[in-house]
């Protein structure tokens, strides 16, 4: 039988692989709305995503009003940067892009 170490090892690895499964997923869905509002996806980390928009400080001020954090570049007007939204945040996010 498994020493109680291992199991624990297991644990730990099952919940890890778990959540990099559910932020792989979140990210997907994150680019699936940016791309529905007309953003595109450029790329990212599971947890902060880039998108190419004609205005981002525009994007960033519209965003704001819904308690929505994003960053703007000073290299690029275009450039935005959200991170995944916890639970409240999808359907903030998903009232500032309607």
């Amino acid at each position: 039988h498994l020493s109680i170490r291992r199991q624990r090892q297991m644990c730990i690895r099952d919940r890890a692989d778990a959540t990099r499964a559910r932020l792989a997923n979140d990210a997907q869905f994150l680019d699936a709305l940016m791309s529905a509002a007309g953003i595109t996806p450029l790329g990212g980390t599971t947890l902060f995503r880039l998108y190419d928009t004609p205005d981002a400080a525009a994007w960033q001020d519209r965003l704001a009003r819904y308690r929505i954090l994003s960053r703007i570049f000073p290299y690029s007007q275009r450039w935005l940067r959200l991170g995944l939204p916890d639970g409240a945040g999808w359907a903030r996010l998903e009232r500032a892009l309607t």
